[in-house]
């Protein structure tokens, strides 16, 4: 969780001083992920109503429950704000020169956007990502 949260707090230099509350996202992302990425959906559940019944009232990101929104599908943007995945999923554009083979065909989701996002906040740092799971759920 300390590769994680040493890769998602900036620089002095490139962000200036985040505020507290900025920084508590970030911490709750870390914790979130370093503890609920090893999790099988029911137990994120479980992770996420001990989180959401804490007596310290930790700053999570409001869910839609009808929509089967829960707290792994919110990141920390830019500005310390909780933003949902689905708005950081790029279009994909077929390109129109070039016929593409089938297997390297990667449509962006929020499954591999988060994915991409948690991989590359660890291997920046140098240090080495192990993915864990049945092939294809990645």
């Amino acid at each position: 969780s300390l590769n994680l949260l040493e890769g998602l707090i900036p620089s002095k230099e490139e962000a200036g001083v985040l505020p507290a509350q900025h920084l508590e996202r970030i911490f709750i992302f870390a914790l979130m992920w370093s503890i609920g990425a090893i999790l099988e959906l029911e137990d994120r559940a479980k992770l996420e109503e001990f989180l959401r019944g804490h007596e310290s009232a930790l700053n999570l990101p409001q869910c839609d429950a009808e929509a089967g929104q829960t707290i792994f599908e919110f990141v920390v943007d830019s500005n310390g704000n909780w933003q949902h995945w689905s708005e950081r999923v790029e279009d994909f554009i077929y390109p129109t020169d070039s016929v593409l083979e089938y297997s390297s065909i990667l449509v962006p989701n929020v499954d591999n956007t988060r994915s991409s996002f948690l991989i590359d906040t660890i291997a920046k740092q140098s240090n080495a990502v192990l993915l864990i799971g049945a092939q294809g759920t990645a």
